[in-house]
């Protein structure tokens, strides 16, 4: 019988908190989202503002939420920037875990830490609640019911997605100003690195698990490769979104560069692993060398955090700019 270990179970933990960026679950995906729930949204550019939640029910904000749960690492970390941490009463189990989080240590201890469970965010007293569309059916449904206003981000695909929850998370809590700044620093410098790569000849660049697993269009890694100066060669083929594709396939694509995603700690790494597989012998990133580990906590990230995989990522396609 399968079991899980340890250390894959906070790892599946972190996933159904902050987002899988590779693509959907593929485990049971019924039971961690409901498409009869929406994306929340508000009315209204001052308060008294309206919220409208996941099943259309709309209560009234006179005022900025003073007592906010978090039971998602992404909104965990879109409210470290935002607000102040008087404001919040608690955030996930995740917040403070170097290997998931991007903000350790950043929230109070006096903060309850929360596993998502409906009855320990219930016994905060919480005027405002941010779940996800990956967070489980049944508890935002339990939460729906309790009366109290339940924002729920659906959409993590994409830079624009990240963007547009930002901007919702900080027209909820009246912090419009601080993520209209933040954002645009990002912006400003995320093209500093498109400035520096313009020009460069694009590499052809696969971004690749052991497992097989991919990305394509409507991706955030998408996006990443050609902002850092590369050419994604899943884009010579018609997939979308995280999908698994044949060894065949990959070695068809003969990419100059290889991205492996993989964790930091382990030896020999991801890279090294598949750099030795005789398959891959003659590609010619195995034979130019240029098979590289990616990891970060920002890979998981779905918040202001996912911009730092652009020099990340343009630091490995394109060294010479960066000397």
């Amino acid at each position: 019988m399968f079991r899980l270990s340890s250390h894959h179970i906070l790892i599946l933990s972190a996933l159904l908190l902050s987002g899988f960026i590779y693509g959907k679950l593929d485990i049971h995906a019924e039971i961690f989202n409901d498409s009869s729930f929406r994306s929340t949204i508000i009315k209204g550019d001052e308060f008294p503002k309206i919220l409208v939640d996941a099943i259309g029910e709309e209560y009234s904000l006179n005022q900025p939420p003073q007592r906010i749960v978090s039971a998602t690492l992404g909104t965990d970390e879109i409210l470290s920037a935002l607000i102040s941490t008087d404001r919040i009463s608690g955030v996930t189990y995740l917040a403070d875990n170097t290997s998931m989080s991007n903000i350790p240590g950043w929230y109070p201890e006096q903060i309850q830490r929360v596993q998502g469970e409906v009855e320990e965010i219930l016994s905060l007293e919480p005027d405002l609640v941010f779940v996800a569309g990956y967070t489980r059916a049944e508890t935002v449904r339990l939460l729906l019911r309790s009366n109290i206003p339940v924002v729920r981000l659906s959409h993590y695909d994409s830079f624009s997605d990240v963007e547009n929850n930002i901007m919702l998370v900080a027209n909820i809590t009246g912090a419009e100003k601080k993520a209209a700044t933040m954002l645009n620093k990002l912006h400003r410098d995320a093209q500093v690195i498109k400035k520096k790569v313009q020009g460069l000849r694009r590499p052809r660049v696969l971004y690749y698990s052991l497992d097989g697993y991919t990305v394509g269009t409507g991706t955030k890694i998408n996006e990443m490769i050609k902002m850092a100066g590369g050419y994604n060669v899943m884009n010579d083929t018609h997939i979308t979104g995280a999908q698994k594709i044949s060894e065949e396939m990959a070695l068809g694509l003969e990419p100059d560069i290889i991205l492996v995603n993989g964790w930091a700690s382990e030896k020999p790494s991801p890279a090294e692993l598949l750099a030795t597989r005789i398959a891959w012998q003659n590609t010619p990133a195995v034979l130019n060398k240029q098979v590289h580990d990616l990891h970060g906590v920002w890979l998981l990230s779905v918040s202001q955090y996912s911009w730092n995989g652009i020099e990340e990522i343009a630091r490995l396609i394109h060294p010479e700019v960066f000397e």
